[in-house]
């Protein structure tokens, strides 16, 4: 029996070897930062146009080559209708790249890498700009419908008299900020009662969240110091405006390091956090992902492509598979993924040598590793989205520049990236690297 699963699997291998293959030639990212700190006048399209241009000269392609720009982004601007075309336009890309944003939760920025392969695939595309962004920093608050309204039929207005009379039905409630829904739709919970929740389904104690969330920091600070995570992160130069003695001054500083990570954290110290989810719950702001701003981009050709213009790829783009899951417990959405993702690539859990596992929550990453019974020992050696932020829209993207840099830096074959995405689903993404 077991030899026959080991010639199925290599037969599976050598199939899928044949085939045109999708690979990765360029991956880069921006520092993490926490939200409403040194990126609080970024705007999703500011921090976009800090890296694009990075990540294409890196690889000593000509823009002209690229095909299309997918972008991903789960808080939307209304003053960014299409952000991945305002991307090509603005940065002086050519306008024959076309471009299309979209929003898939925690998963938009690895579902533009699964797009981008698929294309290629198809033969629709060559060479694809793909990854993602967000700015909680420059969230939109809105107004309420009833503000809405009223200023909707101010601006039709055709009289002095018709708008005195709108103004006088005015409530003054109205025009209260609205601050976006924390909430699913669907379940009415927010993902940390969705990590309560799976607390007490997979039994997982307050103890050994904090525990992993001391794991994360202490090895997202010893990676820093390091300096493992240099190649990957382009340098953002911040100009800030100060008054001083009642005179405005600028002054500008480089930012090159991500922000979360706390080499002084103990376990001791998380122990004392207060849950914040439920009163007599075990989730914490310490042992959570932390709100950041980010932007990551991945370039994505063809196998072809690349022996034309003699480039040489850092990574294949093996397999992804994404699963729907129970709402209430999305974040086990990994454990259907990620089996799913190893029966496509014809590879079993014991050939992936490296985990990029997205830290929505401590509560809901052990349930991942307690139920599939993965290694702890190759899950985010670099530390996780809890020392280093989860910057939504953007952290798919940077699982896979993360785990790229990484294999290479320990010389590993397969690796993996999965997450949670909120809804009830998950994804797993297969990488195999190649330099």
């Amino acid at each position: 029996m077991e030899n026959n699963e080991s010639t199925e699997s290599s037969t599976k291998k050598s199939s899928s070897s044949k085939k045109e293959r999708v690979v990765v030639v360029s991956t880069v990212r921006t520092p993490f930062v926490k939200s409403f700190g040194v990126f609080e006048q970024e705007t999703a399209l500011s921090l976009s146009l800090r890296v694009d241009s990075e990540v294409i000269s890196k690889t000593g392609v000509q823009a002209s080559d690229i095909d299309e720009c997918i972008w991903g982004v789960v808080i939307p601007q209304t003053k960014n209708a299409n952000l991945a075309r305002e991307i090509v336009l603005f940065s002086g890309l050519p306008t024959t790249i076309a471009g299309f944003t979209l929003n898939k939760a925690c998963n938009s920025s690895l579902q533009t890498a699964e797009i981008a392969a698929d294309r290629i695939l198809l033969g629709k595309n060559k060479l694809v700009l793909a990854g993602g962004v967000e700015v909680l920093s420059d969230v939109p608050i809105p107004f309420s419908d009833e503000a809405r309204r009223f200023l909707t039929k101010m601006s039709r207005a055709r009289s002095f008299k018709e708008r005195l009379s709108l103004i006088g039905s005015v409530n003054p409630k109205w025009f209260l900020p609205k601050p976006p829904a924390l909430a699913e739709p669907f379940t009415g919970l927010t993902m940390g009662e969705h990590a309560e929740i799976m607390t007490v389904k997979n039994n997982v104690s307050r103890a050994r969240q904090d525990e992993l969330a001391y794991k994360s920091h202490i090895n997202a600070a010893s990676a820093i110091e390091a300096g493992h995570l240099k190649d990957e992160i382009v340098p953002v130069t911040i100009e800030e405006v100060y008054l001083q003695n009642n005179k405005r001054k600028t002054r500008s500083f480089v930012v090159d390091t991500d922000e979360g990570p706390r080499k002084d954290t103990s376990v001791e110290g998380l122990a004392k956090l207060k849950a914040v989810f439920a009163a007599k719950g075990s989730v914490t702001a310490g042992n959570s992902s932390q709100t950041s701003d980010g932007a990551a981009f991945v370039l994505v050709m063809s196998e072809k492509m690349v022996k034309e213009l003699n480039i040489e790829p850092i990574a294949r783009l093996v397999t992804s598979a994404v699963v729907g899951c129970e709402p209430r417990v999305m974040g086990i959405g990994p454990v259907v993924a990620i089996p799913q993702a190893l029966k496509q690539a014809g590879l079993k859990q014991e050939d992936i040598e490296m985990i990029e596992l997205n830290e929505a929550f401590a509560a809901q990453s052990l349930a991942v590793i307690r139920t599939l019974g993965l290694n702890p020992d190759i899950i985010n050696p670099n530390g996780g989205a809890i020392a280093l932020g989860h910057p939504l829209g953007c952290s798919g993207a940077k699982l896979s520049v993360q785990l790229i840099n990484e294999m290479r830096r320990q010389n590993k074959r397969y690796g993996m990236v999965s997450a949670c995405i909120g809804g009830g689903q998950g994804i797993a993404g297969i990488i195999e690297r190649l330099k």
